[in-house]
C-alpha cells in the first residue's frame, strides 16, 4: 500500500532579526555596491589605515540608519530591495562610464527618451543590474523575520534609528578635524556613495520640480525692437541657430586637433571661436543656461524657470522663432514659442535608423522657400551623443576606422570610440557646410549661422566616458565646446557688421555666457536686457547713418 502520510518537503528559511536583516543588507551593499566609494576613499585616507576605518565604520551606520529610519515594520524588505537596486545601477554606471549621480543626472533619466535609453541599458548592463541587484533584492524575501509585537516597535524602531545615529556621529567626531575637511573638499567621495547619493539626488530633484511649479514668471526685455538695421533691411532676415550636442573644443578641427574633422567648415568663411566655456557639462543645465540672460554663475534652474530667455525676446522684436528637435526635447526654453521634433519623411534615408542631423537639411530648404518673415529656426542637434556615436554618421562615411559600433565600451578599445567619435564630428561638419551653402545660394533671405556645442564629452580620460560630471569635478574635455559663426554677404551688409572685427574677437576666451547677449546684438534686436559686455559683436557694427 502506499503511504498516504508523508509530510511535504518544506524549504529552508532561515529567521533573522529586524537588525539582523538590516546589517546583513547594509554589509552587502557597501561590500558590493560602493566600488567607487572605497576607491576614492582608499586614495584619500589610504595612508592612515585607522582614519580610513573610522570613516568607513561611520558610513557603514549611516547606511544601517537609512534603513532603519525608512523601513520600519513591514516595510523594510521592500525598502531593502530598493536601495539595493539603487545602488546596483548606480554603481554599474560609474563603473562602466565614471559618471556620478547627482541632480542633474537624475533630471536626465527622468526627461531621457527611449531611444537614448536604450543605448545605456544594454544586455551587458541589464545582466550585470540583474546579478548585483535583482536577485540580491529578490533573496531580502527569503529569511523568515523575528518581528517584535506592535507596542514593542514603538521604542524598538526609534531606539534603532538612535543606535545607528550614535554609531554615525562617533566614528565622525572621533577625527573631526579630518573627516570634515574630507566631506568639505573632497566631494566625491560622498559624491560616490551608494545609495545615499542617489537618494539625496532624487530628494533635491523633486524639491526643484516643486519649487518650479510655482514659479512665477518675469518679462525679460520688455521693450525689446528692431534695431536701425534690423528695421531697414530689404529682405527677411534669417537666423539658423544649431545647439548640441555633446561636441568637445579637443575634437574639433578648427580648434587645431591633430585630425581634420572639420575639413567642410575650413574650406568656407566661418568665424571660430576656439576658447569657449560651457555653462554645465550635461544638456538639461547647459541649453537652459545659454538662452537665459542668466550667467553661469548666477544660473540656477528655478531662477530660468522664473523668467523668459532669448526666444520670448526675439518673439518680442518681431521674429518667428522656431525650435525643432533632433534629441531629448527643448529643455523647456521653447514652452511659450512652441517646438516640433524632426519628422523623419523630410529624410528617409537620413532617419534609416535613428535621424541624424543631415534631416535638418530639407527643413532649413522649406524655410528659405516659403520664409517672408524675420526667423530664427533653432535647430537641436543629435550631434555626438554616446554611447551610440556610430549612429550619428552613415557607416559608408566612416573616415576613421576601425569605428565602435556598439553602445558597449566595454567591447571596444579606447581608440575606437575615438574614431567613431571623431566620425561624428564629420557629419556634423558636413551638415554645418551643407547648410552654409544653401544659405548663401539663397535670395529670399539675409542669412547667418551659429554653432554651439552645449557640453564635452569625456573619451575614456581618467577613466571617465560620456559627460554629466559634477562641475566641481569635470574635466575640461566636458567643459570646452566649439562654437561657429557664418555670416552671408547680405546678412553682414544688411546689419552693417564687421567680419575683420568679429574675427578678431574671436580670438577671445568666451562662454555660453556670451549667446544670450551675441544673437541679440548680431539681429540687431534693441534691448536693456542686452549687455554690451557680453555681446560678441558689440564694437563691431558700422552705424548707419541717419
Amino acid at each position: 500500500m502506499t503511504d498516504t502520510n508523508i509530510a511535504p518537503v518544506r524549504l529552508f528559511r532561515p529567521t533573522l532579526s529586524q537588525l539582523g536583516l538590516n546589517l546583513a543588507v547594509a554589509s552587502y551593499i557597501m561590500a558590493a555596491l560602493n566600488t567607487g566609494f572605497w576607491q576614492r576613499l582608499a586614495d584619500i585616507l589610504g595612508d592612515s589605515p585607522a582614519r580610513m576605518a573610522l570613516f568607513a565604520l561611520a558610513i557603514f551606520a549611516l547606511t544601517v540608519l537609512t534603513l532603519e529610519f525608512f523601513g520600519p515594520g513591514r516595510l523594510q524588505k521592500p525598502v531593502a530591495a530598493a536601495l539595493i537596486l539603487i545602488a546596483a545601477a548606480a554603481n554599474h554606471f560609474e563603473q562602466s562610464f565614471g559618471v556620478l549621480i547627482d541632480r542633474e543626472m537624475v533630471r536626465n533619466v527622468f526627461e531621457t527618451t527611449v531611444t537614448e535609453s536604450r543605448h545605456l541599458v544594454t544586455p551587458a548592463a541589464a545582466g550585470t543590474i540583474v546579478l548585483t541587484g535583482v536577485l540580491p533584492a529578490a533573496l531580502v524575501f527569503w529569511p523568515r523575520i523575528d518581528r517584535v509585537s506592535r507596542w514593542h516597535h514603538l521604542w524598538r524602531w526609534p531606539l534603532g534609528v538612535a543606535l545607528s545615529f550614535a554609531v554615525l556621529a562617533g566614528g565622525l567626531f572621533a577625527d573631526f578635524k579630518t573627516f570634515s575637511a574630507v566631506l568639505r573638499e573632497r566631494k566625491e567621495l560622498m559624491a560616490s556613495y551608494q545609495p545615499g547619493a542617489t537618494i539625496g539626488a532624487l530628494a533635491r530633484y523633486g524639491k526643484q520640480q516643486f519649487a518650479a511649479e510655482a514659479a512665477v514668471l518675469h518679462p525679460v526685455g520688455p521693450d525689446a525692437r528692431p534695431g536701425p538695421h534690423l528695421a531697414g533691411a530689404e529682405k527677411p532676415v534669417l537666423l539658423v541657430l544649431f545647439v548640441g550636442e555633446t561636441l568637445r573644443a579637443q575634437n574639433f578641427g578648427l580648434n587645431g586637433y591633430a585630425r581634420d574633422t572639420t575639413p567642410e567648415l575650413a574650406r568656407r568663411e566661418v568665424i571660430n571661436f576656439p576658447d569657449v566655456g560651457a555653462c554645465g557639462t550635461s544638456t538639461a543645465v547647459s541649453l537652459p543656461c545659454m538662452f537665459s540672460p542668466l550667467a553661469q554663475a548666477g544660473y540656477s534652474r528655478d531662477r530660468f524657470l522664473s523668467q523668459e530667455n532669448l526666444l520670448d525676446v526675439l518673439a518680442r522684436a518681431g521674429f518667428a522663432v522656431r525650435w525643432v528637435d533632433n534629441n531629448t526635447g527643448d529643455q523647456k526654453i521653447a514652452t511659450r514659442t512652441g517646438w516640433d521634433r524632426v519628422d523623419a519623411t523630410l529624410d528617409p534615408e537620413a532617419c534609416a535608423v535613428e535621424c541624424t542631423d543631415r534631416v535638418f537639411l530639407p527643413l532649413i530648404e522649406r524655410t528659405l522657400d516659403t520664409i517672408t518673415q524675420d526667423t530664427v529656426l533653432v535647430l537641436h542637434m543629435i550631434g555626438n551623443h554616446g554611447p551610440a556615436y556610430f549612429l550619428r554618421y552613415p557607416q559608408d562615411q566612416a573616415v576613421f576606422t576601425p569605428d565602435c559600433r556598439t553602445a558597449e565600451f566595454a567591447k571596444c578599445e579606447v581608440a575606437g570610440i575615438v574614431n567613431a567619435y571623431d566620425n561624428a564630428v564629420l557629419e556634423t561638419d558636413r551638415v554645418l557646410a551643407r547648410t552654409i551653402d544653401m544659405l548663401a545660394a539663397s535670395d529670399k533671405a539675409d542669412a547667418a549661422m551659429v554653432f554651439l556645442s552645449d557640453h564635452g564629452e569625456s573619451l575614456g580620460e581618467g577613466g571617465l566616458y560620456l559627460h554629466a560630471a559634477p562641475l566641481f569635478m569635470a574635466p575640461e574635455t566636458q567643459t570646452r565646446v566649439p562654437m561657429v559663426m557664418w555670416l552671408g554677404e547680405g546678412f553682414r551688409r544688411t546689419m552693417g557688421l564687421d567680419a575683420a572685427c568679429l574675427g578678431d574677437k574671436a580670438r577671445a576666451p568666451a562662454s555660453h555666457d556670451n549667446l544670450f547677449h551675441s544673437i541679440l546684438g548680431l539681429l540687431d534686436v534693441t534691448t536693456t536686457a542686452r549687455d554690451p559686455a557680453l555681446d560678441l559683436t558689440d564694437g563691431c557694427r558700422i552705424q548707419r547713418a541717419s
